[in-house]
């Protein structure tokens, strides 16, 4: 058979499994693009490093203080002890002692940096490198990430992003590269399961009769951009509803000593766990949202209890990770929007603070057993200041995209990868 032939043949193997398996009314999709080849295309970028990045986002403001870059015996310090780790020269806190026996293969960044004290301004910025303007939605590092290394090779129907536990909007780069939204990784698989009750055949009437609907207003708008964008997304999530597909969210699918290793009773566990099957199966990008530390008032007690779960974790994913040879192919990052204040507050809290916070990286490539930068005892950056532009730089580069490239949006303004032209990759964590 020629390759044309071949072409014939898989778009006649879709055609046929939606009409058994999702019953689209003879495989016509909305505007036919139910092609995973053209929603998910790869940009120019083809360069072959790390596949995939999973990021842990520790919402709130995890406190550098009582986690990565303690200071025990000041003023300030509070009452956790350091404790060394399996890399030379670097101490984390008493209460991430099984993360410490895996800092091995991780650096850490103890001079992050920036300006913004809101949790929203500052949340917002960390994803996509911009500060918020009243008349653009930019799109987050993980769109970036989607539309420069393309769908996966080992599932096409997957979409290349996937956020679990936080939202974000397309930004504009449109619907084709937002994340695919999971409020709670237990339950994954629930959108792409037919309601209880609702069988194939009706299934597959409801489909038609949105074809029958859509096909008038389509007429009238025909090459429309939004229209053609609400398309691509209608259309990946049919090809997601694939049993082979919607099983790769299923958790149920792992054996319950590996859910328990996670964390059977966490919901970040469990996050962290869906993770590793989603890159495991080609999926580039996916985030992993663990709330809860924005600890105005009884920081300590707080953290410690943030920090046993996220311990288990972020170790286990760590194993998981590179018992399955994905380590060296992903990169982890743990990081946040900010700091918390050296000065603790009345009510045993601290506050926001920009001016210093830690990130944790490892994975894909990325040189492990490094500190990068240094604080005045966690009040501020002293050496070696990383920015939110340096960090996206770092990602691209692990990734091979060039961060210096621009995209644009529906109305040709250009906005680059990374907005500050001096922004440069830490040069210390590639060999």
């Amino acid at each position: 058979m020629d390759c044309a032939g071949c072409e014939s043949y898989r778009r006649m193997t879709r055609r046929k499994w939606l009409q058994t398996a999702l019953g689209t009314a003879g495989g016509a999709s909305f505007l036919g693009l139910l092609d995973p080849a053209l929603l998910y295309a790869v940009g120019k970028n083809k360069n072959r490093t790390a596949d995939s990045v999973i990021l842990l986002w520790m919402r709130g403001g995890m406190s550098h203080l009582d986690t990565f870059d303690l200071q025990p015996g000041t003023d300030h310090g509070g009452p956790f002890e350091s404790i060394q780790t399996d890399a030379d020269d670097i101490e984390i806190s008493q209460h991430l002692p099984q993360l410490a026996r895996q800092f091995k293969h991780l650096s850490v960044i103890r001079s992050m940096t920036s300006n913004e004290f809101d949790h929203s301004r500052a949340t917002y910025q960390m994803h996509t490198g911009y500060v918020p303007i009243a008349s653009m939605q930019h799109s987050t590092i993980g769109s970036i990430v989607s539309k420069y290394k393309g769908r996966s090779a080992r599932d096409e129907n997957l979409p290349p992003y996937v956020s679990i536990g936080q939202d974000w909007a397309a930004g504009y780069l449109g619907p084709k590269y937002a994340p695919y939204y999971i409020g709670d990784a237990r339950f994954g698989d629930e959108n792409l399961r037919m309601p209880l009750g609702l069988g194939e055949r009706r299934f597959r009437s409801r489909l038609k009769l949105l074809r029958e609907f859509d096909k008038t207003f389509r007429n009238k708008h025909p090459r429309n951009d939004a229209l053609e964008a609400y398309a691509e997304h209608y259309d990946a999530a049919l090809l997601m509803m694939r049993p082979k597909t919607a099983k790769v969210f299923d958790l149920d699918e792992e054996p319950m000593e590996v859910r328990e290793a996670y964390g059977a009773d966490s919901i970040f566990g469990q996050g962290c766990l869906l993770a590793r099957r989603l890159v495991q199966r080609g999926v580039r990008f996916v985030e992993v949202s663990f709330g809860g530390w924005d600890t105005h008032a009884n920081n300590f007690e707080t953290v410690q209890q943030k920090s046993e779960e996220l311990d288990t974790a972020f170790s286990m994913l760590v194993q998981d990770l590179r018992r399955k040879n994905l380590f060296e192919r992903t990169v982890v990052l743990l990081t946040s929007e900010f700091g918390r204040t050296p000065r603790i507050n009345e009510n045993q809290g601290r506050d926001h603070f920009p001016g210093v916070w830690s990130s944790v990286i490892g994975g894909g490539g990325i040189q492990p057993g490094q500190v990068i930068g240094e604080t005045d005892q966690g009040r501020a950056v002293s050496d070696r200041p990383v920015r939110v532009g340096d960090l996206h730089a770092t990602l691209c580069k692990a990734l091979g995209i060039d961060h210096t490239q621009s995209n644009y949006s529906s109305d040709k303004r250009p906005f680059r990868i990374v907005k500050e032209v001096d922004a440069r990759p830490i040069k210390e964590l590639f060999r």
